[in-house]
């Protein structure tokens, strides 16, 4: 049983190690991209965080572990997309997953301390959310907003004005 019990670990730690390179490629290719300096080498540093903990579970497990290549390859998409905030703050919410696990096995001493390097990215990353981006996207929102109000009341005004359906659809369009 206590076998087992040491093989089900060692499982669950070659999972985290091929986590820990994914993300470590991840945050990689995210500085690369990022124009921000200040930024890029939150990114960077995450990014050898990242690679030190595959080496802490590589020490454990023995065993080297290929990356996700597909989970690197939404990152750039999702980056391309809708740009690197928005990536940032699905990879703010790994991170404090990624904290949560670690956070599981208080006797062991590296995976303590790896806890705390995650919850440390965690804040990191907030940080970088850029705001004014988001709040920007908020006006947005509040303009489409009023104008489909000013549309809905054009619309009912046209409606009592004329009393002919087929003139009121010609009016709106």
């Amino acid at each position: 049983m206590e076998k087992e019990t040491e093989q089900e670990l060692i499982k669950k730690m070659i999972g985290f190690q091929k986590e820990e390179i994914t993300s470590s490629i991840i945050y990689r290719k995210l500085a690369a991209k990022e124009k921000d300096i200040h930024n890029r080498e939150i990114l960077q540093r995450i990014a050898e965080d990242e690679s030190r903990h595959y080496a802490t579970l590589r020490g454990y497990t023995h065993q080297d572990v290929s990356p996700n290549r597909f989970e690197i390859c939404f990152y750039v998409w999702l980056v391309r997309l809708l740009g690197v905030t928005f990536a940032v703050r699905r990879l703010e919410l790994g991170e404090k997953e990624t904290s949560g696990v670690y956070s599981q096995y208080p006797s062991m001493e590296h995976f303590a301390e790896m806890a705390r390097d995650e919850q440390h990215h965690e804040e990191k990353l907030i940080e970088m959310i850029d705001e004014e981006r988001l709040q920007y996207m908020g006006s947005v929102v509040l303009g489409l907003n009023d104008a489909l109000v000013e549309f809905t009341g054009a619309l009912a005004g046209f409606t009592l004005a004329l009393n002919d359906t087929k003139l009121i659809a010609l009016t709106v369009v």
